[in-house]
């Protein structure tokens, strides 16, 4: 019979080596219940783990563009309020030249509720949110209308196309011999400098918006106009209308004179009410897109959860498991170990 000797300290350290792995073990099981995810996704999944990778792209794509249809959302629900304040106060205006004739209201009060309608429009056009002008186009860091106040480029157009045309100026006693005629003539002809302010080149005295509007990318594979600008023809409307009824000297004009003016503020009021339900309509249907796209997104956000969960999710009954029979393995080994511990020829002696 041959008698194999081993050391105590080996008998020792035999178990002490397996039980740093259980508790390795141990503690990756508790972070899998923890988490529901496998503690070492790449090693669990091999050559799946790509897939894994892709899922999460996916999912973060669809994260950044609905997060930016927020911001678009907002910014054409602040549009289209503003565009609501601008209809109605044209139309309220509008209404009360039709409900009274304006020269038993009065024509002074004719031209101050149009020169405080014009500060009004100026003053939605040159609304922002979130940083951005809301009508200037994709020029969003320019504001886009400037004030027409005394020395300002629209201003001084309009007093030297004035001067030019008729030989005074709009305050002048003098503008009381402006016929009738003479009148419809300067606000007909699109020749003339008045005119090609609001219609022409010369607009750019008024706006520095841009003619483009913003185009938001809002679903991975659609992309649409999401705003508008203050170079629409219903803004260069209603800057004209309230121009000629507050700065044209309509006060100081006889009264046929002064009839002219403002049917040709009516006029042009009148058209600016369909342009203006036409930008928000387009505007709308922005809306709507950006609604449809967020819910298909969602959908899709949820299909590559499902997708993500099946590839690292753990099975909690079976980590549960797990954590049980591990437990239970160290225990026994410390139980071991104590009993090796005891273990000494001393108590054979």
């Amino acid at each position: 019979m041959k008698t194999t000797f081993i050391s105590t300290i080996s008998l020792w350290n035999s178990p002490r080596n397996a039980l740093a792995k259980m508790q390795v073990d141990l503690a990756k099981a508790n972070q899998e219940i923890a988490t529901g995810r496998y503690s070492d996704v790449g090693l669990e999944l091999g050559y799946r783990a790509g897939q894994g990778i892709s899922l999460r792209q996916e999912r973060s794509e669809l994260d950044a563009l609905i997060d930016g249809n927020g911001t678009v959302s907002l910014r054409l629900n602040v549009t289209k309020t503003s565009l609501d304040n601008i209809r109605s106060t044209a139309e309220t205006y509008l209404n009360s030249l039709l409900s009274l004739p304006p020269l038993e209201r009065g024509a002074e009060t004719v031209r101050d509720s149009a020169a405080l309608n014009l500060k009004a429009l100026t003053a939605e056009l040159n609304k922002s949110s979130g940083g951005q002008y809301l009508f200037a186009g994709t020029n969003t860091k320019q504001k886009p209308v400037n004030d027409y106040i005394a020395g300002s480029p629209a201003k001084t157009a309009v007093d030297a196309a004035f001067l030019g045309h008729f030989g005074r100026t709009q305050t002048a006693p003098t503008v009381f011999d402006i016929t009738a005629e003479e009148m419809r003539l300067f606000l007909n002809d699109s020749t003339n400098d008045f005119n090609k302010l609001f219609d022409g080149s010369d607009w750019d005295k008024w706006s520095a918006a841009a003619d483009k509007n913003i185009e938001s990318k809002i679903s991975t594979s659609e992309k649409i106009e999401t705003s508008t600008n203050a170079n629409e023809a219903a803004m260069r409307k209603l800057a004209k209308a309230y121009t000629i009824a507050s700065d044209l000297g309509i006060a100081g004009m006889r009264t046929e004179t002064q009839q002219v003016v403002v049917d040709k503020v009516m006029q042009l009021l009148g058209e600016v009410t369909n342009d203006l339900v036409e930008i928000q309509a387009r505007l709308g249907d922005a809306e709507t897109k950006v609604k449809s796209a967020n819910d298909r997104m969602d959908l899709q956000r949820k299909i590559l959860d499902q997708g993500v969960g099946r590839l690292e999710e753990v099975d909690p009954a079976e980590a549960k498991t797990r954590v049980d029979a591990l437990t239970t393995q160290i225990q026994m080994s410390y139980s071991l170990t104590a009993q090796l511990r005891q273990l000494s020829l001393l108590n054979y002696l």
